[in-house]
């Protein structure tokens, strides 16, 4: 509501906003002309900026409950993933009111989502987070995404198919290096590829490798899990490999194993480049070698250590840092299928050592 009136003959106009009433001049004359030209213009110009401006006070919009919400978050190893997703939100929500945001709204955007079920929960539980950080702020009387509930989408998951022993034969003989050396860490050690470049020389012993902390998107942190802070042998076939990066390290005077010009990698990227572009996805090319993800060494590590029989599934849980068996049993089981097959007929479960026969040996029935 606005309104004019004259203090010594010149026109006022007052107004009211959440703050209470204000007054301001015109600097116009008191004159019949003058306030019919201040209620024709003036006035109504005047009441809808207050109400555009009231409208806007009145907003809680998404994006001061976003910010709220990562500020919870600062610590976490993955805040800039989290970070990501929270921008995506807030954007696709026009950064709106939060109280008029609905659940069907984001059930129809995540239905458009081509990505794993797992990434598309991440989602759902950012929203949560917001919307519950807008609750303990007591914009909202409840929290609406509390009870949403994602299922398993089946998009054909791509099993793990590790590389055979004449690939990776291939592949260390053609990589060039840092890459091949890279990789003969991922092959021999099944170390993720974040762990392989937080290696410093410093962690590389006689016998062994002691991983203590990993790197992606720039940021140096602990291994995934408490399980993933260990120590693996370190195999005679490896040496050559970890020799010369020791060596190249040493000439950029760099703690790293891996490095550019002393500093660490930013990310895995800049070993093997982009899949369309980089060096990883020409070389699978030149050697027509079916396309697979660079993680795919740490698969073919332990593939290759189920199959050999050297080692029990605890161990070789152990050494690549899952907190136990579970995983390389459901994920694993299926290659080593027959196996079992292989153990000798002379074998005393009570009084032998060696349960294992040569996997060449006779297969005649009896």
């Amino acid at each position: 509501m606005a309104s004019i009136y004259s203090r010594n003959g010149i026109l006022q106009v007052k107004y009211k906003t959440h703050e209470g009433w204000k007054q301001k001049s015109t600097g116009l004359t008191d004159t019949r002309k003058n306030r019919a030209s201040i209620k024709r213009e003036l006035l109504p110009a005047l009441e809808l900026h207050l109400k555009d401006k009231a409208q806007k006070e009145d907003q809680e919009p998404i994006e001061k409950y976003a910010n709220l919400y990562l500020l919870k978050k600062e610590e976490l190893k993955t805040y800039w993933e989290i970070h990501k997703r929270v921008e995506k939100i807030v954007k696709f929500f026009k950064n709106r009111d939060i109280r008029e945001i609905k659940v069907s709204e984001l059930r129809a955007w995540i239905s458009t989502f081509d990505v794993a079920t797992k990434t598309i929960k991440s989602y759902v539980v950012d929203c949560k987070g917001i919307f519950q950080t807008a609750l303990e702020e007591e914009v909202l009387s409840k929290n609406p995404f509390v009870h949403i509930k994602i299922q398993k989408i089946d998009k054909g998951s791509k099993e793990v198919i590790p590389f055979t022993p004449h690939e990776v034969q291939c592949i260390l003989e053609h990589a060039p290096t840092p890459l091949k050396n890279f990789l003969a860490i991922g092959f021999y050690t099944g170390m993720r590829s974040g762990e392989i470049l937080g290696l410093q020389l410093s962690d590389i012993f006689k016998d062994k490798l002691s991983i203590k902390r990993s790197i992606s998107k720039g940021i140096v942190s602990t291994p995934k899990t408490a399980k993933s802070i260990r120590d693996v042998p370190l195999f005679d076939v490896l040496r050559p490999y970890l020799k010369d990066q020791i060596k190249r390290a040493r000439k950029d005077k760099s703690i790293y194993l891996f490095s550019n010009n002393g500093q660490h990698l930013y990310g895995v990227d800049n070993i093997r480049g982009t899949k369309s572009y980089g060096v990883w996805s020409k070389l699978l090319k030149e050697l027509d070698i079916a396309y697979r993800k660079i993680y795919n060494t740490r698969h073919t590590f332990i593939t290759a250590m189920l199959k050999s029989g050297e080692l029990s599934v605890l161990e070789i849980a152990q050494i690549v840092g899952h907190t136990n068996s579970k995983m390389i049993l459901e994920n694993y089981a299926r290659f080593i299928k027959g196996e079992h097959l292989k153990i000798r007929s002379s074998f005393n479960p009570f009084f032998d050592g060696d349960i294992r026969g040569d996997s060449h040996g006779d297969t005649r029935k009896i």
